[in-house]
Formats: C-alpha cells, structure tokens, sequence
C-alpha cells in the first residue's frame, strides 16, 4: 500500500491530467469540489475521504481504480448500466466475454510463436485478462438479474 494514499492519487492523476478523460475542471465540478481541493488530493496534500472515492468511480467510471481498490481481494468489479441507460442485450455480454477470450489467446499463441512472453505482451495479456474477467461478471450480474 502506498504512503497515504499515493498510489491511488497517482491512478487520479494518470486519468484527469495525463489522459485528460475527463478534465480536472469537469471532474472537481462533477464532484462538487473546487479545483483546489481536488488539486490537493491529486497531489496527495490531502488524501480522498472514503465519500470522495466512491463519487470519484462514479464520476470516473475507469477500471483502473477499481482495479487498485480490489487488489489482493477475493472481489471483482461488475459494470452495471447507468441510470437511465438501456441494458445491452446479453447477447453483446456473451460476445464481449468470447472476444476478450479470443485476444488472450491471439496474443499468447503470438508470443510463443516468436519464443516466449516477453514484458509489453505480459501487460497485454493481463490487461485483456482484466477486461474479460469483467466482461463475464458484468454477463453474471445481468443473468442473475433476470433482465435480459
């Protein structure tokens, strides 16, 4: 874990910043915070409160932080429609779950064909490992919901 919060802070950063989606102005609004304020937990001045991470993945819906707040537990993160939204049909789940499946293997078969599996193919593989363990929770969610 890292010092106060700075691994964490750092993710925010990387997102808001660095990839700009969405911008610190529109995200500190979104949260109802001052740019200031949210300027000093992106600098880790002082730490996000449990209530500002939790708005944080709701106005950031990105993986990534969820991705660092259930490491090394034995939960996984689900998407779910937002309010308002029509749910996909459980046919495009099943197809996001078979593709995702298929790029791991595409990108293994890839490696071993060229003598192993080397760091950036690693970091592919495990990403895509991400999105398709999500893929088939998200699948798992809307089944168990009985909306098809």
């Amino acid at each position: 874990m890292g010092d106060r919060g700075q691994d964490f802070a750092n993710i925010v950063y990387t997102i808001l910043v660095v990839e700009k989606r969405p911008r610190v102005e529109d995200a500190a609004r979104a949260l109802g915070m001052s740019y200031a304020t949210l300027h000093s937990r992106l600098i880790v001045r002082t730490c996000f409160s449990p209530d500002e991470v939790r708005d944080l993945v709701r106005v950031v819906p990105d993986p990534r932080l969820l991705n660092y707040l259930l490491d090394g537990t034995p939960f996984l993160a689900a998407e779910r429609p937002r309010p308002g939204e029509p749910e996909p049909a459980v046919e495009r789940g099943a197809t996001k779950v078979v593709i995702g499946a298929a790029d791991v293997l595409e990108i293994i078969d890839a490696a071993i064909a060229g003598g192993g599996l080397d760091r950036r193919q690693e970091a592919l593989v495990l990403g895509k490992i991400d999105e398709t363990e999500r893929a088939l929770a998200s699948l798992r969610l809307q089944l168990q919901s009985g909306r098809r």
